[in-house]
């Protein structure tokens, strides 16, 4: 058989014997979809629970908190009548934002005046706070269909006091329904995948490696002792394509969830998805091969690999930008695979874009996989080369 093929077979034959090897393919991957699946099943956040405080008990203020209650994002939880009660509800976080109507709202509106409605949203927690805040302008805005025009018809007020400036119309694109579903687990799931895949790798070339190597795995370096360069690839390639394929398909189901079931279609193409997906898998059980053949402790390189992929949706441009970021953070945020097919799923199944858009992000990810894999062979042929024999002395008789 060739280094490919024996490799294969035995790494196989393993999992089919170790149960808990087996687990950190299967379980794991099931447990951690089926958990992001439940969390963002809602789609985004709704009734997000705010107190009002009424100031100007007017019949303008009594029909925002009427808007306010009929609200779908909002949930007005506390009505107290002074400001520092609500602070303290929003500090024990019962209520995400503070309404206030502040007195003489009503009178400022109908003199033509700029009337203001404050809302204090808790920035601590950015998004949540945020979108209590869109609720509530969105209530706000009903008003000026709901009650001004009659207020100002009961006044008899000009009608050059009814006219209306242009107003902004700003249209969400991509995502317009704010769905934490379509945009969040989209992420998460190959944020988790991919740390699970590097430790499967490192436990897998771990048990070969380790001094406490459980009986019978060290063959696999046996196998590759001796065989050059080709021989110690070919055997990584048998090692490491299991896992590749596996974590590949999981990702696939994870996406066919996503956009099949849950009805959020893949917007441009389906194959460069998923050879993004591919692509991404690979880079990172090569990586963590390479981290796995330097330290040669499973224990570190476990914290190793975790260290570079954990942060990676922090890093990937996605939640939080890295334009004007220091160097360091530019840097370290190109040098992850992560990044790039973040930027490529986002075109493909989020913006429509064609297949050749996503090209550059492809090649990036295949060429660490393919820099990161032969590094891996390298220090694995090093490893396994056959030790040098002293040269033996010539026998002299004596004198």
């Amino acid at each position: 058989m060739t280094p490919f093929t024996a490799a294969l077979r035995r790494e196989l034959a393993w999992l089919s014997r170790s149960r808990w090897d087996l687990a950190l393919l299967t379980l794991a991957p099931l447990l951690a979809l089926l958990a992001l699946g439940a969390i963002f099943i809602e789609g985004s956040a709704r009734e997000l629970p705010i107190a009002v405080v009424d100031a100007d008990h007017s019949p303008l203020s009594r029909q925002l908190a009427r808007n306010l209650r009929a609200s779908a994002q909002v949930q007005v939880a506390a009505e107290p009548a002074q400001l520092d009660e609500a602070w303290t509800l929003a500090r024990r976080t019962t209520v995400w934002a503070v309404v206030l109507i502040p007195e003489g709202l009503q009178r400022e509106v109908l003199a033509g005046r700029q009337g203001q409605v404050l809302v204090y949203q808790n920035a601590a927690f950015y998004s949540v706070g945020a979108l209590a805040g869109r609720g509530v302008d969105a209530a706000v805005s009903a008003l000026q269909q709901q009650v001004l025009p009659d207020l100002a018809r009961a006044r008899n007020l000009p009608a050059a006091l009814r006219i209306q400036v242009p107003r902004i119309q700003a249209t969400m694109l991509f995502n317009p329904q704010l769905s934490y579903e379509w945009f969040l687990e989209a992420l998460l799931q190959p944020g988790i995948l991919h740390v699970l895949l590097s430790c499967a790798v490192v436990v897998a070339l771990g048990r070969e490696l380790g001094a406490t190597a459980r009986e019978g795995a060290a063959g696999w370096l046996d196998e590759c002792r001796g065989t050059g360069l080709a021989g110690a690839a070919g055997a990584l390639a048998g090692k490491l394509f299991p896992y590749v394929i596996v974590f590949t398909a999981w990702q696939a189901a994870g996406t066919a969830w996503l956009c099949g079931w849950r009805g959020w279609g893949v917007h441009g193409s389906l194959a460069m998805l998923l050879a993004g997906q591919l692509a991404l898998y690979a880079s990172y059980a090569a990586v963590a091969a390479v981290v796995a053949l330097v330290v040669r402790d499973t224990y570190t390189a476990l914290s190793a690999v975790a260290l570079y992929g954990g942060p990676a949706m922090t890093f990937s441009d996605a939640t939080l930008p890295v334009i004007g970021a220091p160097l360091f953070t530019r840097i370290w945020s190109q040098a992850l695979p992560f990044s790039h097919y973040v930027k490529l799923q986002m075109e493909q199944m989020f913006m429509g874009a064609s297949a050749a858009v996503s090209l550059p992000w492809l090649g990036i990810m295949a060429a660490v996989a393919l820099v990161m894999f032969w590094l891996a062979a390298l220090l694995l042929a090093l490893l396994t080369r056959p030790a040098r024999q002293p040269a033996s002395r010539p026998v002299t008789g004596s004198p």
